[in-house]
């Protein structure tokens, strides 16, 4: 009885979790999906008065998924770089608003029912619903890119080129860096140093003992008498980024459960989460949460209530992601300049050098050189894809890249020889609310980002301490020999098997029992979802394919 009523528990949920996923979705076609607020009416309005000869006569609506779009797009009437890409496209955006929360939920949802928006955003490579999204039609495929040289290119990446299926491509993926090093941006652990002197800390730490007895000093001198709480993150899923590098690096994932590396132990392809090198990571962290050196909700965390804390004193680090651009937008303009105002955000913040671990080597997390992608509804026109096809094209043209990166010329920056000077001191987030949303739209390219002509992060010597960072990376660290092609193989368990490890650090972490026992019990549900299978498959096809 109580099983039935377990169930019907359940039937009630999933159906109220359906009607209001398709209530939010609207009507019965693709230009209808996803819940939209006011702000489609605050697109400039579509020009119906082109130039004939105008490949872009005919005016377009295109909806878009994306993380926060609401809120990205809200003041996009205000934003006159906006509005002149809009313009010179003759489109009209439909947001389609997801959070960070729901968009994987919304999104497959709206797969299965034919509501997918014209665009949309998402993580989903090597995923078995991609798979299926392609194989069904469900996303279309990308055109011939002849006509559209910028995007071309773009694809040419290796580990982007290495992602076609049967020769044609199916997302754009979001490039953020040249190359894995520059994945130590992703997972920053900002600090409050200047609460670690008033604690009496002197040294800037560059080891595991080093960091955990600055955070103990921190927390327990609580000198702002605020409860301060140890190291805090934007999200569960930056977890992995931070806790394997103690000796096992090549286990941090970017969260999304499909992005595993192997390693070779003992004559064996493993994924590396399940190296011999995972338990002393688990005990570090589980020592840390232990001693009061991690935020005790850091299970419940999410982005805006972390930055809250950590700009406010209230948490005496932050595991973050988005590199400097998200420091200096995110903790310094939104927050810490009101909080501080007398205070030098670079003289009391600092940014953890990756940390000398057991091995004694300085590890940094590493991910794809890309993240999350751009998936195009399979209902769309041909019109309507080569005119998505030209905006992506002319957002990563120079002529795109410096208008999003630097303004308008000669209105906010000017050129003196070879460098770009800005105009004037307001900032570009400021008068073009909206032009951030049009460059991640299609990329998140940040490298360029981490120059001191470029004035994407807003204070100067947040920029300079960002390219003195990136500098010392690439000097000072070295990434772990791994072959990617055994992250994208598919084998027919592997393509339906996910390693969420950040869940795992988490139950290890609050876990009651010993971290050997709380570890044993994930390990036991791997191998019952098929973990020995996957792994003697993945071999057998290493071996074939010359790879073991």
């Amino acid at each position: 009885m109580q099983l039935k009523r377990s169930k019907l528990i359940t039937l009630v949920a999933c159906t109220t979790l359906l009607a209001s996923l398709l209530s939010a979705c609207g009507g019965g076609n693709s230009s209808n999906a996803g819940s939209t607020s006011g702000n489609a009416a605050k697109n400039s309005e579509v020009s119906s008065s082109v130039d004939s000869d105008n490949p872009y006569k005919e005016p377009m609506e295109i909806s878009i998924a994306f993380w926060d779009i609401d809120s990205e797009i809200s003041k996009i009437d205000q934003d006159p770089i906006a509005q002149e890409i809009l313009n010179k496209f003759n489109i009209k955006i439909k947001p389609v608003n997801t959070t960070w929360d729901d968009y994987a939920q919304k999104i497959q949802m709206w797969a299965s029912s034919g509501q997918l928006p014209d665009i949309f955003a998402i993580d989903a490579i090597g995923t078995q619903y991609q798979k299926k999204w392609v194989e069904q039609g469900v996303v279309k495929a990308i055109p011939d890119l002849t006509n559209y040289p910028n995007l071309a290119k773009f694809f040419e990446t290796p580990d982007i080129a290495g992602l076609s299926v049967d020769g044609k491509q199916y997302t754009v993926p979001r490039r953020m860096f040249p190359s894995v090093d520059w994945s130590a941006l992703d997972r920053m652990v900002l600090y409050r140093w200047d609460l670690a002197q008033k604690a009496g800390i002197t040294k800037e730490p560059e080891t595991w003992d080093e960091f955990k007895a600055m955070l103990d000093a921190i927390v327990k001198q609580d000198a702002e008498g605020k409860k301060i709480t140890g190291l805090t993150a934007g999200q569960v899923k930056m977890l992995g980024g931070f806790f394997w590098l103690y000796g096992n690096p090549l286990a941090t994932s970017d969260g999304s459960g499909n992005d595993f590396k192997w390693v070779k132990e003992d004559g064996k392809l493993i994924p590396a989460v399940f190296s011999k090198n995972a338990l002393p990571a688990l005990q570090n962290m589980r020592d840390m949460y232990d001693n009061n050196l991690i935020d005790p909700d850091i299970a419940l965390t999410k982005p805006d209530v972390a930055y809250d804390k950590f700009a406010s004193g209230k948490a005496a680090a932050l595991l973050a992601g988005g590199g400097y651009i998200n420091y200096d937008q995110q903790i310094y303009v939104k927050r810490w300049k009101e909080a501080y105002p007398d205070a030098e955000i670079t003289d009391s913040v600092k940014v953890l050098k990756p940390l000398i671990g057991p091995d004694g080597e300085r590890n940094h997390a590493i991910f794809k050189t890309f993240w999350s992608e751009s998936y195009f509804s399979g209902q769309i026109s041909d019109a309507k894809m080569e005119r998505i096809m030209a905006l992506y094209d002319y957002i990563l043209s120079p002529e795109g890249k410096e208008l999003l990166t630097y303004g308008k010329k000669d209105v906010d920056y000017k050129v003196e020889g070879d460098k770009k000077v800005m105009i004037g001191t307001t900032s570009l987030t400021e008068k073009y609310p909206t032009r951030m949303f049009f460059k991640n739209l299609v990329s998140y390219e940040t490298s360029d980002s981490y120059d001191m002509n470029n004035p994407t992060i807003s204070n100067e010597k947040i920029r300079k301490d960002a390219v003195e960072y990136i500098d010392w990376i690439l000097e000072n660290t070295k990434v772990p020999d791994y072959d990617i092609r055994l992250t994208y193989m598919s084998t027919a368990t592997k393509d339906k098997f996910t390693i969420l490890d950040h869940d795992d650090l988490l139950k290890v972490m609050l876990s009651k029992e010993p971290v050997d026992q709380a570890w044993e019990k994930i390990m036991k549900d791997y191998k019952a979802k098929g973990l020995d299978k996957m792994i003697d498959e993945v071999n057998a096809k290493a071996a074939e394919e010359g790879m073991n």
